[in-house]
């Protein structure tokens, strides 16, 4: 009886130690620090629900992206997100302040990756492109192309929307006012802040957040609006009457990063290695229009999808490429300038 007896408690406590366990990798999760709308949408159908499928950790979302707050949790020591796809701008702005950890390359294949992607603190993730999203109902009969057309309030009148940020507008601005692509950069701040008092009074929206840009465009409350190419193109498969212009738009790289901190480093290094592979990129494409940052991916796009992103050949062509490497030591005093601008 007692070997009995004891051969029970063994096996209770080993049935107990299996539903521990198995409860305690259900309850495994990842945040990931989202831009919402249907960037949300596409991250959770390319990426999030078969991320959760193949290894049981849950995908949580949540947002806005506020590098104040990243900050004080990590000089706190309670970082509450794990992963997150910022673009290159916030992920400088991240890596100067240290709120980020190195990628880890033994777990994130670098092979998968186009070389240009491929960095200490962030990896793949995405190409996008800032252009000329506009009202075709407006604009359909003679479109616009390229920013000088965009600050052209006679021929193409209309109230405008631009970024409410430095990178990306400093450099639309001299675009627009006849800068050659090929000598942007170092960018003449004074000249761009010249360019824009000229459009100001047309712009009475300054967007924060890539869904604001989308809605104040479907809505009718601008004509033309300065944003991520996928945001356009989502309107315009919608149904939206809105079209898009690749002439010179800017061309970046936003990328997977981790959260200084996380008690989750390491499943966060496995959910960046999953959204590097080719298949899962290409899912990501089909859903909001961004580029691949693993060439592979393109083996799985269709042409009729191909054309919708930036690094198609003939996209690519017209676009300009944004140097981050600029930004890294110049981006707060802009900043700062661009506030006290904006509330002149």
């Amino acid at each position: 009886m007692r070997k009995r007896l004891a051969l029970m408690i063994l096996i209770l406590a080993g049935f107990v130690f299996l539903v521990g366990t198995y409860c305690m990798a259900q309850e495994k999760k990842l945040v990931l620090l989202s831009w919402g709308g249907v960037w949300e949408e596409g991250i959770r159908k390319a990426f999030g629900d078969p991320f959760e499928k193949e290894t049981g950790i849950k995908v949580v979302y949540t947002g806005p992206y506020d590098l104040g707050k990243l900050k004080a949790m990590v000089e706190a020591g309670r970082t509450e997100w794990d992963v997150g796809q910022p673009g290159m701008g916030w992920l400088v702005q991240a890596e100067y302040a240290n709120l980020l950890e190195p990628i880890d390359y033994t777990v994130v294949k670098k092979d998968q990756l186009d070389p240009g992607s491929v960095h200490k603190y962030g990896a793949g993730g995405e190409y996008e492109a800032i252009a000329i999203g506009y009202r075709t109902a407006k604009y359909g009969k003679n479109p616009p192309k390229g920013w000088k057309d965009f600050w052209d309030t006679k021929a193409f009148p209309g109230p405008r929307c631009l970024p409410k940020r430095p990178d990306y507008t400093m450099e639309i601005a001299l675009l627009a006012d006849g800068v050659d692509p090929a000598k942007l950069y170092p960018l003449d701040i004074d000249r761009a802040f010249r360019s824009l008092d000229r459009i100001k009074p047309n712009v009475p929206v300054w967007w924060t957040v890539g869904t604001q840009s989308q809605s104040v465009l479907k809505d009718g409350e601008v004509d033309m609006v300065a944003t991520y190419n996928g945001r356009i193109i989502d309107l315009k498969l919608k149904g939206v009457a809105a079209e898009i212009s690749w002439d010179q738009a800017l061309y970046y790289q936003s990328a997977w990063c981790v959260f200084k901190g996380t008690p989750n480093r390491a499943d966060a290094m496995r959910f960046i290695e999953f959204t590097n592979r080719p298949e899962n990129q290409a899912i990501m494409s089909k859903h909001i229009f961004y580029g691949p940052t693993n060439p592979k991916a393109f083996n799985y796009i269709d042409k009729e999808t191909a054309k919708f992103l930036p690094s198609y050949s003939e996209n690519f062509k017209t676009c300009v490429k944004l140097d981050y490497d600029y930004w890294r030591p110049n981006r707060e005093k802009v900043l700062e300038r661009m506030v006290q601008w904006l509330m002149k």
